[in-house]
């Protein structure tokens, strides 16, 4: 049983995650790319937990880009839900590196984020260039892979002191 304490907690390391996101990082953006914490985060989530809860954090960390952006709903919504699920299952098979997991998980996520996207925007009657796609997955790739580590280390020591709490 899961206490409201451990909820509460949790809710504010999202958020926490979240206002660094949409406040501080867009600063330092790099051809407009910055950092996607709440795909790292749903990526670190479901390497330490399992498919099930991944699903259920990329739904929710997708929901709260969602809201925040004004973009088209449910977007981040459904490509997060995938990736955590999908990557939950993945992480059933592989030797937990608590350093290069996190980076390659979060390497392939980043591609597979970006291209559901792009899928998505061409399907709605969207065009961009391929220059555009070079210019702006390079430094999505760089900014996610950067932070992988320190959120997965954020995210484990979390769960570490969650599970030592009763």
């Amino acid at each position: 049983m899961i206490s409201y304490r451990k909820i509460f907690w949790w809710i504010a390391f999202v958020l926490a995650l979240f206002v660094l996101q949409t406040s501080l990082f867009p600063i330092f953006s790099w051809n407009g790319v910055s950092v996607n914490l709440m795909l790292v985060l749903t990526i670190s989530w479901s390497l330490l937990y399992n498919a099930r809860r991944g699903a259920f954090m990329g739904f929710m960390s997708g929901l709260l880009m969602d809201l925040a952006t004004g973009m088209f709903f449910g977007m981040d919504v459904l490509a997060l839900t995938l990736i955590g699920y999908a990557t939950g299952a993945f992480s059933r098979n592989v030797f937990k590196d608590p350093v290069f997991l996190p980076a390659m998980a979060t390497m392939w996520a980043t591609a597979a984020h970006y291209f559901f996207v792009l899928i998505l925007m061409l399907l709605l009657g969207y065009g961009f260039s391929l220059l555009y796609i070079v210019k702006t997955l390079f430094p999505a790739l760089c900014c996610n892979v950067l932070f992988a580590y320190p959120v997965y280390r954020a995210t484990s020591r979390m769960k570490d002191w969650m599970g030592k709490r009763k």
